[in-house]
């Protein structure tokens, strides 16, 4: 059995070591889909869906430049990022300020989720209080005769 265990891990090493590693490849479009128009759409640059809009022209033609001078896909963002600043970014960078962008939604699902706990407890308190009160003697009674009466005629009757 370990021999079979042997043979069955130096075979799968062979296969993993003759795997082809994939190299990152940069697209035009894998680099437009993380920039912003600059036309004043404000949608992203792969997206953008005027007609003669110069804007994306322009920045599609950079991008095939910079991809021909063999820069790398993080490059030509930064290249972007330097000439029209981080608005150019399809998605806020997660560090400083920006990182509210994507704590914020987190935090207000978190403090939405508090306040209607609390309020159902209020409300579910409130119920308790509300049962507790004591109903009058009378009308005690008058229920109590009507649910004995109910209950003597219920074989007769069934459930209609």
């Amino acid at each position: 059995m370990k021999k079979w265990l042997t043979w069955l891990g130096a075979l799968s090493l062979l296969v993993m070591a003759a795997a082809p590693v994939k190299a990152e490849t940069v697209t035009v479009d894998s680099v437009a889909s993380q920039l912003i128009c600059q036309c004043g759409c404000n949608m992203v640059l792969n997206n953008c869906t005027h007609s003669e809009c110069g804007s994306r022209d322009t920045m599609l033609g950079m991008i095939k430049f910079q991809i021909s001078q063999g820069q790398t896909g993080e490059a030509i963002i930064q290249s972007f990022v330097g000439q029209f600043g981080e608005k150019v970014l399809a998605e806020p960078p997660k560090r400083g300020f920006n990182l509210t962008a994507w704590l914020a939604p987190f935090v207000g699902l978190a403090a939405g989720a508090g306040v209607v706990y609390l309020l159902i407890r209020k409300w579910a308190r409130r119920g308790r209080e509300v049962i507790a009160e004591e109903l009058p003697t009378e009308e005690v009674e008058a229920y109590q005769s009507r649910l004995e009466r109910e209950l003597e005629e219920f074989p007769e009757r069934g459930f209609r």
